[in-house]
């Protein structure tokens, strides 16, 4: 957390978006009722899955794990929206410590440590980075690396200022092909890369960055997803 966010913090301290108290974006009691576990299910059908693991049918070019923490509603929705549109960086940390407490009910802390991740945000368009004064998805990459101990880099652009938001789902599946390129390919070669990201569709951007990242030699693609949109 940087320092303005800190002061900030102090002079107008968050409250949580269900119940009103003071402290966090979401209190750890509200967190705890209010954001339904996605479970262990593919994240682009839905259809059971050990471990998350992304199914047959779906695997393609596809990261092989897929962790989402909830599906895009109620609470979840609302902490994305005060995020994302509404400049509250506070929510950040909790939906961080969310995505980390998903990661790590799959796996454990050691576990995570020993694949010694790269961890890397979904690119947004610049166009929207300059609409909402920061990067959504760099700053809670970061964030989630600070909780995990581990490696941060964001290496991926994209080419073009296509949107996914309120577009068709045909336009969406269409839309990210090969919008995406590696601008450090030496570096991300032969590593393990945990992309971040805060909302999933279709799946289609995931699997455009998996595809761009797996071309410049990336070992393994994983994916950590905050909600689903349905």
């Amino acid at each position: 957390m940087s320092l303005l966010d800190s002061v900030i913090g102090l002079l107008a301290p968050p409250r949580c978006i269900v119940c009103g108290v003071e402290g966090s974006a979401l209190c750890a009691a509200c967190a705890s009722t209010k954001i339904i576990p996605y479970g262990e299910r593919c994240f682009a059908c839905g259809a059971v899955s050990p471990g998350a693991r992304t199914c047959e049918r779906c695997r393609g070019r596809a990261p092989r794990y897929v962790w989402v923490t909830t599906n895009y509603e109620a609470a979840a929705r609302e902490l994305v929206k005060i995020y994302k549109f509404g400049h509250q960086r506070a929510a950040a940390e909790s939906i961080a410590n969310l995505m980390v407490g998903t990661l790590l009910n799959f796996s454990d802390f050691e576990k995570v440590r020993e694949l010694n991740y790269l961890i890397m945000p979904v690119p947004t368009a610049t166009s929207r980075i300059r609409q909402r004064s920061f990067d959504h998805s760099a700053y809670l990459a970061r964030q989630i690396a600070r909780k995990l101990k581990a490696r941060h880099l964001n290496a991926l652009a994209r080419i073009g200022q296509s949107r996914q938001v309120g577009a068709e789902r045909s336009v969406r599946l269409r839309q990210p092909i090969g919008n995406y390129l590696v601008r450090y390919p030496t570096l991300v070669s032969g590593q393990n890369i945990l992309l971040i990201d805060d909302v999933v569709t279709t799946g289609a951007t995931l699997r455009a960055v998996t595809q761009a990242l797996r071309a410049a030699g990336a070992s393994r693609v994983d994916a950590l997803v905050f909600s689903k949109r349905l």
